[in-house]
């Protein structure tokens, strides 16, 4: 994951939000006082009764020219008594009428009611009646009290040494090699398409049987690759003369195609030797591939690299070399039922183990005759890993 920040990065901080004081609503216009051109103006029918003022008419109160002298006593006002109590109370009631009407029709002129109802203003009056759920939960941090503590640095587990590792590695712990119901090849070496078929059939039986024993070892299983040579040539491993051998940079199993054919159209050779010889051949260089994906090969190249001397050296490349034998040897005993191993294959092995020493080659690498036996038949019969390891053997072993 980048550390680097989302397209854009973060929005620039704007400051603090505004507050808002008490919004400023604009309140209704000055009311304007009506401008009254004297007094109501009465719309109604005028009310019929009697004008007040104006010459000639009958009227309250004194008449025209002041005071009139006192006439002579009479009865006749014991008759005006009742009119003037009726004419009282009719007159209140008409002052009654008028007084509710002027109450009942205020003329002053109407003024418009003003509501102001913003809509893009927050509402700030709180709800009378809070909801009694809250719509999220309140977030609390609770404030870290613990004292912090100082990283442990481990120190790595120590890494087993090279003598370790081929001395005591897991793969020798994995027990008995079981059969996988190998057969031999129905192909042979009659040309190099021949014995390119024999070998990639027998390699394909090996990392079949192989494969459970290496991963029982902790160690991850990779098949190996073959190549049948016709002739010498470049490896990346170095140049090579046409000898079988493998190479661990790209783990595969070089085969001399050439010679085998020779072998085979030579009249004087064996051919059930010959089919021997090629099986156990492709499982010795597969024993060398089994050293490689273990870490044996890693390790013994820099015990190598560290011998005092060149007879440590070849020592222990003799120790490489029979272990080896010793892995092929298993092979075909833990599938001599199937191979199969009959009588003659049998005496084909043991004529092979007693006459693969290196005394006729130019170095001593491989183990003479003497021990070549020994541990051939070691693996053959026990059919178990821990048998091969040459590592810890006493030097007469693999002299």
């Amino acid at each position: 994951m980048s550390n680097q920040q989302p397209y854009g990065g973060q929005p620039p901080y704007q400051g603090p939000p505004q507050q808002w004081g008490t919004p400023q609503y604009p309140g209704p216009p000055p009311q304007q006082q009506p401008q009254y051109a004297g007094g109501p103006q009465y719309a109604g029918t005028p009310y019929p009764g009697p004008q007040y003022g104006g010459p000639g008419g009958p009227g309250f109160g004194w008449g025209p020219g002041g005071p009139q002298a006192p006439k002579k006593k009479s009865r006749g006002w014991i008759a005006i008594i009742p009119i003037v109590l009726v004419v009282g109370v009719v007159g209140l009631w008409i002052a009654g009428v008028i007084s509710k009407q002027h109450r009942l029709n205020d003329y002053t002129s109407p003024q418009p009611s003003y509501t102001y109802s913003p809509t893009n203003e927050p509402t700030y009056d709180p709800s009378d009646d809070p909801t009694d759920e809250p719509t999220s939960a309140p977030t609390t941090t609770e404030p870290t009290t613990t004292a912090p503590q100082p990283t442990k640095t481990t120190a790595p587990p120590r890494q087993p040494t090279n003598y370790e590792i081929v001395t005591r590695d897991l793969f020798y712990r994995t027990g008995t090699l079981r059969g996988t119901g190998c057969r031999l090849p129905g192909t042979n070496a009659s040309s190099i398409a021949s014995e390119t078929s024999f070998n990639r059939s027998l390699k394909a039986c090996l990392d079949r049987a192989w494969a459970r024993q290496v991963r029982v070892g902790r160690d991850v299983f990779r098949p190996a690759n073959v190549v049948t040579m016709n002739g010498g040539g470049q490896t990346p491993c170095g140049g090579s003369s046409g000898r079988s051998h493998y190479c661990g940079s790209n783990m595969t199993i070089y085969i001399d195609g050439r010679s085998d054919v020779a072998y085979y159209h030579n009249g004087r050779t064996s051919k059930a030797w010959l089919r021997v010889a090629m099986a156990d051949t492709m499982a010795h260089e597969y024993g060398h591939h089994l050293q490689k994906l273990t870490g044996i090969s890693r390790a013994f190249n820099w015990l190598w690299y560290e011998a005092p001397n060149k007879s440590a050296q070849l020592e222990i490349n003799r120790r490489m070399e029979l272990q080896a034998t010793c892995f092929s040897a298993i092979f075909q005993g833990a599938n001599k039922a199937t191979l199969p191993v009959t009588r003659e294959y049998k005496e084909k092995f043991n004529f092979i183990s007693h006459n693969s020493g290196d005394e006729w080659d130019t170095e001593r690498t491989h183990g003479s005759k003497v021990v070549q036996p020994y541990w051939m038949n070691r693996g053959f019969n026990s059919r178990n890993v821990a048998q091969c390891n040459t590592f810890t053997a006493t030097s007469d072993k693999v002299r």
